[in-house]
């Protein structure tokens, strides 16, 4: 039954039949209430009837007794006259003659009376037959009224709890009809989260590929990169010995170096500040410069970077790949060897083969950070940054200061040679002497040389008794009281146009030139050798 009442179609068709039993019941009640009424009828006519009858019998009885009276008195009157004369005997014929038919008539009507009362016994026995039977009927009807209340009294309380599981059902049926929407609707986003991380994976299977690839090539680069330094750290090992060898040859070991104890210049000069620096670092015991064949070996080697950097420019920038950025620090500093023309390729590539690892880390990490900077604002084509038709200026200037600098070192190595020569004759050669003032001044004169080295308040001579680290650096990067002083007394309008911050011009307004095709001031020109 359970599971009836779950089939709705099955306790549809129940409330079918029970529908049509309904009826039935209903039809059986009205046609037994329509023979009920009949047989009520039937009856009422019957009691009509009967008392109809009862009405007659009891006129005929009145009838019979008055007719009984009359018979009576006829017959009394009868008996009196009997003892009257004979000759009123034919008259007596005539009387008894008339008696006669009235007995007849008597005895008829005794029997038409017995008759009636037969038939009323009979009518009466059929009438208690027919109340009986009406009473029967209507116990009958009324037990089968009861039951089909108590058959409709059920099934309304079945039906009613039919109407509630049926309420039920539909609650829950709207309720899972709502929990189907909205599963359908988390489908959906979640089909399309899933078309999204598809699309998402591809990307980045894409860009895993493309960065797998960038990593082969960096790898690759790097290990040229590594072969190349491995075979500079081989030339450099290679070059100390020959400084320490040559260094053996031509400085005896027994000669001692001190300083004097007054100084020649005062504290705020430059020389004071030369003077500082040279005693700081000459304390340390320091090898002398390298000769003409490390100096080629270290060119060599400056010419397979600029070959690294030139196809390094030739090829597209991976600045869009992930983690492609790896190597832009690397890029810069090596582009910056050829690019800056104050440190050219002594800033970058000769102090590292000097200097040791931590001071290398520090002027390297200084360096690329710069130089990184510098690159990354600067537009390919322009001068400075090293292109197709930049890098091969830059490469020719390079020779030219090589050349330079070589016949400016042989001269002041001769020099140098003959003072030490004179000294010795003299007896006067101090390890730790200071270089004179006029030898420290001598060459204040030779600009290009000066602007090449960085060092131009010093005299080439005093190169030999500082230290490697000092010949290398200090001379490269200059001194930045020296360069100011420079800039300061040479005048010229050629920074009147430089922005400077926190001052506005009045009346500027930006001209509409592409930035590419201006040049500053202080670049260098296609015909400029001299540098």
């Amino acid at each position: 039954m359970t599971k009836t009442y779950n089939d709705i179609d099955s306790v549809t068709r129940l409330l079918e039949e029970k529908e049509r039993d309904l009826e039935l019941a209903a039809r059986i009640g009205q046609s037994l209430l329509k023979k009920n009424k009949t047989l009520t009828e039937r009856n009422e006519l019957l009691e009509e009837q009967v008392e109809h009858i009862r009405e007659e019998v009891s006129q005929l009885r009145h009838e019979l007794s008055m007719k009984d009276e009359l018979l009576q008195f006829y017959t009394s009157a009868a008996e009196e006259s009997e003892p009257e004369s004979v000759c009123s005997t034919p008259l007596k014929r005539n009387e008894s003659s008339s008696s006669v038919q009235n007995y007849f008539h008597l005895d008829s009507l005794q029997k038409k009376l017995k008759d009636l009362e037969e038939e009323n016994v009979v009518l009466r026995s059929e009438a208690c037959q027919l109340k009986t039977e009406t009473i029967t009927y209507e116990e009958k009807e009324q037990q089968l009224v009861n039951d089909c209340v108590k058959e409709l009294r059920d099934a309304n309380v079945q039906i009613a709890s039919i109407s509630e599981e049926l309420a039920k059902k539909t609650e829950d049926a709207a309720r899972q009809q709502e929990e189907i929407t909205h599963l359908l609707s988390q489908i959906v986003d979640l089909q399309k989260k899933a078309k999204a991380c598809t699309v998402e994976n591809e990307e980045l299977v894409q860009h895993l590929g493309a960065a797998k690839d960038a990593q082969r090539q960096l790898t690759a680069e790097l290990r040229e990169l590594e072969d190349k330094y491995a075979e500079c750290m081989e030339m450099l090992h290679e070059a100390q010995e020959e400084l320490k060898n040559l260094r053996n040859k031509t400085m005896p070991n027994t000669t001692s170096r001190r300083y004097h104890s007054l100084g020649l210049f005062p504290m705020d000069s430059l020389a004071a500040e030369i003077e500082g620096t040279m005693r700081k670092e000459l304390q340390l015991e320091e090898p002398e410069s390298p000769d003409i064949a490390h100096q080629k070996r270290v060119f060599e080697t400056v010419r397979n970077i600029n070959q690294v950097v030139k196809q390094r420019s030739l090829t597209p920038s991976p600045m869009n790949i992930p983690g492609s950025n790896q190597s832009s620090a690397m890029n810069s500093l090596l582009s910056s060897c050829v690019s800056t023309p104050r440190s050219s390729f002594y800033g970058s590539d000769v102090s590292n083969v000097v200097l040791d690892n931590k001071t290398n880390s520090i002027i390297l990490e200084a360096e690329s950070a710069d130089l990184g900077n510098e690159e990354r604002s600067k537009k390919p084509g322009t001068p400075g940054t090293p292109g197709s038709h930049d890098l091969e200026t830059a490469l020719r200037r390079l020779s030219l200061r090589r050349e330079n600098y070589l016949s400016e070192r042989k001269f002041f190595e001769e020099e140098q040679e003959r003072k030490l020569r004179e000294l010795a004759e003299k007896g006067e050669l101090l390890s730790g002497s200071l270089t004179p003032t006029e030898s420290i001044m001598s060459l204040g004169t030779h600009s290009r040389f000066s602007e090449f080295t960085g060092f131009s308040g010093m005299s080439f001579s005093s190169r030999s008794y500082l230290p490697e680290k000092l010949q290398i650096v200090k001379p490269l990067e200059g001194s930045a009281t020296l360069h100011h002083w420079q800039q300061l007394a040479q005048p010229h309008l050629g920074g009147i146009l430089d922005p400077r911050p926190g001052v506005v011009t009045k009346g500027f307004r930006t001209l509409d030139v592409d930035l590419d095709e201006v040049y500053c001031l202080n670049d260098f020109e296609e015909d400029d050798t001299g540098m």
